[in-house]
C-alpha cells in the first residue's frame, strides 16, 4: 500500500508539474526548485510526527490527507481525490448502477442532502424524502463531510444494514432509521402518455445509455399518439457532457453552437449535428437541476424549441474531467467552464425559467410540529386547541375548527386516543402530542400533493 501511495504522490506530482508547463515560466509552481524544497519539508512533517506523535503516523494515512489538503486548498468543492472504491462507486451511480439505499445526494452548506428517494429503493420504502438531511452513518458523523465520504459510509454489500440519522428541518426534530441495503438499477429516463396527445419523459441523469434511452423513448411516446412533450429535469443533477449534447441536438438546428467551452488555454465550441425532434416541449427545471442538465435546459431555452417552468435551476457551470492514477483511483478536476450556446453563463447563476412556478407546499403551519404548553381537555379554549383540530382534521377525524375543546373535537381526541393505544380519556398531555405530531408528519410525508410544475406545463402544451 504504501508503494502504491508513493507511486500516487509521484503521479501527481507529474500531473501538477505538466500543468504548470501550460502557464509558462510566470507559475512559480514550476520551478524544480520549489517542488523539491516541498518535497522535503513534506517528508520532515511526516517523520517528525512519526517520531513524536503520541499515536505515531501511518505513511498511507498521512500521503492521503496531504493529498485531500491540497485539494481542499484550491476552494473547489469539484475537484478530489477519489480513492479506488470511490472512483468505481462514482462511475456506477453515474451509469445507473448502484448498491445501497437509493437516495440522490446534494451538499448543501455542511449538509448532506436527499433530492429525493428512488423509487422502489430502500429508501423510500424507510420514509426517507426530499430534503432530509444524513446527519450520521452507524454512528459516525457527516456533518461537513462530502458526498463521497457519505455513499462510502452508507453503501454496501445487499442485505447488509446501515443505521442512519436522518434530521428533518420542517419537522424539527432528528430521528435513527435502519435501512436494508439492495442491488439498484435506476434506468436513465421515465416515460408515459399522459392527457390530449402530451408525453411524459423524466429524465433522471446523464449516464452512458442517456441519449440512447431519451431517444427510444420519443420515439414510442409518438408511436403512442404524442405531439407534444413534458421533460421533466427537476432532479437531474447532471452526468457526462457528452451524452447531454447528444441528447440537446434534439433541440438544436445543426450547425449551431450548444456550449462553449472555456479552458484556461482556449475556447472551444461544440455545434449540433443533428436537428429539432419539432415536438412542442415544457422543460420542468427545479433548484436541483444541474450541469449537465442545465446544458440541456439551455440549449432549449436558447432556440426557442421548448420553455423552461418551474423554478431557478442550481447553477454549476464548470466541467470536470476524470485523470485515472495507477493505483485505481482518480483526481476529479475541473478543467473548464461552460457558456450556453446563446453564451449566457450558467455558473453560480442558474437558468431562469421562461414560466416561474413554484411547488405545491402543504400548509406550513401543519408542517410545525405542534407545541402545548398545557394538557388540554374538554372545555378549553385557544389556538394551540384550533392547531389540535386542524391536524386531527388532516388526519380525516371529524372535529371542529373554532379552538374550543367540546363536542366532536372530544370524540375525535377519544377515538385518536384509541387508534394509537393511549389513555382513553378526552386529554391531550405529552404523550398525546408526540403521537399526533408523529402521525401528521408520517401523512405529509406519504400525500399525493399536487403537482403544480407539472400542471403548469400540461396547461402551456394544451395551448400550444
Amino acid at each position: 500500500m504504501a508503494r502504491l501511495w508513493r507511486s500516487f504522490a509521484a503521479s501527481l506530482l507529474a500531473l501538477f508539474l505538466t500543468a504548470a508547463l501550460w502557464t509558462g515560466p510566470a507559475y512559480a509552481a514550476s520551478d524544480p526548485a520549489h517542488w523539491g524544497d516541498a518535497s522535503a519539508e513534506l517528508w520532515m512533517v511526516y517523520h517528525v510526527v512519526q517520531r513524536y506523535h503520541v499515536n505515531g503516523a501511518d505513511l498511507d494515512a498521512f500521503l492521503e490527507g496531504a493529498v485531500r489538503g491540497g485539494l481542499d486548498a484550491l476552494g473547489d468543492p469539484y475537484t478530489e481525490y477519489l480513492g479506488p472504491q470511490d472512483y468505481q462507486s462514482f462511475l456506477d451511480s453515474v451509469d445507473g448502477n448502484l448498491t445501497g439505499i437509493g437516495v440522490y445526494l446534494e451538499k448543501v452548506g455542511d449538509y448532506i442532502t436527499i433530492v429525493r428517494p428512488i423509487r422502489s429503493s430502500p429508501a423510500e420504502a424507510a420514509g426517507l424524502r426530499a430534503g432530509d438531511r444524513i446527519v450520521a452513518a452507524d454512528g459516525v458523523s457527516l456533518v461537513g463531510e462530502s458526498i463521497e465520504k457519505t455513499q462510502q459510509l452508507v453503501r454496501g454489500e445487499p442485505g447488509t444494514k446501515v443505521v442512519l440519522t436522518i434530521e428533518r428541518p420542517d419537522e424539527g426534530r432528528r430521528f435513527d432509521v435502519t435501512i436494508t441495503r439492495a442491488f439498484i438499477h435506476v434506468p436513465q429516463v421515465d416515460y408515459r402518455m399522459l392527457e390530449d396527445g402530451i408525453g411524459y419523459l423524466e429524465l433522471s441523469g446523464f449516464g452512458q445509455q442517456a441519449a440512447e434511452e431519451f431517444f427510444a423513448a420519443v420515439a414510442e411516446l409518438k408511436e403512442a399518439g404524442a405531439t407534444r412533450l413534458v421533460l421533466d429535469l427537476r432532479y437531474n443533477s447532471g452526468g457526462w457532457v457528452a451524452s447531454a449534447l447528444e441528447i440537446a441536438e434534439a433541440y438544436v438546428p445543426a450547425g449551431e453552437p450548444i456550449m462553449f467551452e472555456i479552458t484556461r488555454d482556449e475556447r472551444r465550441v461544440y455545434r449540433s449535428e443533428g436537428s429539432p425532434l419539432g415536438l412542442p416541449t415544457a422543460v420542468l427545471v427545479s433548484e436541483y437541476t444541474a450541469s449537465a442538465a442545465e446544458i440541456l435546459a439551455g440549449a432549449v431555452q436558447d432556440y426557442g424549441t421548448g420553455v423552461l417552468i418551474g423554478t431557478q435551476t442550481f447553477g454549476k457551470g464548470t466541467v470536470q474531467e476524470l485523470v485515472d492514477l495507477p493505483g485505481g483511483g482518480a483526481v476529479k478536476v475541473t478543467t473548464a467552464e461552460y457558456l450556453t450556446g446563446r453564451q449566457r453563463r450558467v455558473h453560480q447563476v442558474g437558468l431562469t425559467p421562461d414560466l416561474v412556478v413554484e411547488p405545491y407546499q402543504p400548509p406550513v403551519h401543519l408542517q410545525t410540529p405542534l407545541v402545548a404548553d398545557r394538557v388540554m381537555t374538554t372545555g378549553h379554549v385557544g389556538l394551540d386547541v384550533l392547531g389540535l383540530q386542524e391536524r386531527l382534521a388532516l388526519l380525516g377525524y371529524r372535529t371542529d375548527r373554532d379552538g374550543y375543546f367540546k363536542g366532536q373535537t372530544t370524540l375525535a381526541v377519544l377515538q385518536f386516543a384509541r387508534d394509537h393505544g393511549l389513555n382513553e380519556v378526552p386529554m391531550v398531555d405529552k404523550a398525546f402530542v408526540e403521537a399526533l405530531n408523529a402521525a401528521v408528519a408520517a401523512k405529509l410525508a406519504a400525500a399525493e400533493w399536487p403537482d403544480t410544475q407539472l400542471e403548469a406545463a400540461i396547461r402551456y402544451l394544451k395551448e400550444k
